[in-house]
């Protein structure tokens, strides 16, 4: 893929990807930890832990899919500015709240905040774009740098002692509003250029995506990839806590910097060489190093470093193949007036995540991690034919021609 695409990118596009980089930043400050603070500062049981951040995805994913179709209909720049405000509040409600329902709240905001921002932004990129090469490579370099975030955001906040502490949420409260600023000024330049024609009405876009069956085992299958990809996070924290790993805070900052890491590094030579791979081959590579990771996990001992390493850096691998490729996939099967809709339909995958913090706890708490994973490992191989079957399922002329109502 030529970097020459560079020079096609306008402000928006620059926006969007290095904003991804900002706020990510200072969200893996202290994110990843949140399982611990709340364990530790308020006693708050694995099953309880799990409820919350699966509503917060839950939650994230239903506004997704609804801010999606929003920008489509009444155009990019309210909903954007609209998110980047109720994220920097409901943030500062984390930072500056001692009380468990207030807590709970914010970060179910948050939740709800990153739903109006993420399928809008991804959506700007498309509509900014002409080129389909151009637009491939800006999802791919917003993945890049999203991850490269992931990488330097715990490291940071490990070193300065910034990671379990409440008060880290109000930098990331102000890396939205900045993102907030930004876009304004990207709109006020962009004028006209960033203005979009109104939209189809809920009921039609509903209809065009029903009948994508094709689309449709896509999701499905990323959902259930969602879940298993979910286990890495919360349930994983939860259980090297409660196994009493030594270090724990530091070996959990090391894990989540070790899957950024081994995308940034990774990603682009991948891609490179896998680009003329067919897609079917692409995606049974990706899950085949999850399934791995998920044995690896379900072997691991709590007092070895290493073997943990090698468990993220298998999953982290079949992420830097898979994840790139899914918003590529949505983006070239996505009708030119529905690309807000169709990322926002897309992103019901993260119910997988939600789905997969509430199951992993309860699983985790009942019958341990070794079940979990190994349950996770199986549940790799349903995903794998639920890919085969829609690369096969026929897809509507209509949402093929971009003509649909």
């Amino acid at each position: 893929m030529s970097w020459a695409y560079l020079r096609q990118f306008p402000p928006l596009v620059w926006i969007v990807i290095l904003g991804t980089f900002m706020v990510r930043t200072t969200f893996f400050m202290v994110w990843p930890f949140l399982s611990i603070l709340l364990y530790r500062d308020y006693g708050l049981s694995a099953t309880l832990i799990g409820l919350i951040l699966g509503s917060t995805a839950a939650i994230s994913t239903l506004v997704s899919f609804y801010g999606g179709w929003l920008s489509d209909k009444w155009g990019r720049r309210n909903i954007l500015l609209f998110g980047c405000l109720v994220s920097a509040l409901s943030v500062s409600l984390l930072g500056l709240s001692h009380q468990v329902f207030w807590l709970a709240i914010g970060v179910i905001g948050s939740g709800l905040s990153y739903g109006l921002i993420d399928s809008p932004g991804k959506a700007l990129m498309a509509d900014s774009l002409a080129e389909p090469k151009a637009r491939e490579l800006a999802l791919h370099l917003r993945y890049f740098l999203l991850n490269l975030g992931a990488a330097i955001g715990p490291l940071l906040g490990v070193s300065y002692g910034l990671s379990a502490r409440q008060e880290t949420f109000l930098l990331l409260s102000g890396s939205y509003l900045l993102l907030g600023l930004a876009f304004m000024f990207g709109f006020r330049l962009a004028g006209a250029q960033a203005s979009s024609a109104a939209g189809p009405g809920m009921r039609a876009v509903l209809r065009v995506l029903w009948q994508d069956r094709g689309f449709l085992l896509l999701t499905m299958a990323n959902m259930l990839l969602m879940l298993v990809y979910a286990q890495f996070e919360s349930p994983l924290i939860q259980y090297l806590t409660r196994a009493g790993a030594p270090e724990v805070e530091r070996l959990i900052g090391w894990l989540v910097a070790t899957n950024a890491l081994t995308i940034v590094i990774l990603q682009f030579p991948l891609l490179h060489l896998t680009a003329n791979w067919p897609i079917k081959r692409r995606l049974q590579l990706g899950v085949a190093f999850f399934l791995s990771a998920q044995l690896q996990f379900a072997l691991g001992d709590t007092a070895i470093w290493w073997h943990w390493i090698a468990a993220v850096i298998l999953l982290s691998i079949g992420e830097c193949i898979l994840f790139p490729l899914l918003n590529v996939l949505v983006d070239q099967m996505a009708p030119e007036h529905l690309k807000g809709s169709y990322f926002g339909a897309a992103s019901i995958s993260g119910l997988g995540i939600a789905i997969g913090a509430l199951l992993g706890g309860w699983i985790l708490a009942n019958w341990g991690g070794s079940l979990l994973y190994g349950c996770m490992a199986l549940l790799c191989l349903a995903i794998l034919q639920l890919y085969g079957w829609g690369a096969k399922a026929p897809r509507p002329s209509q949402v093929r021609a971009g003509t649909g109502a």
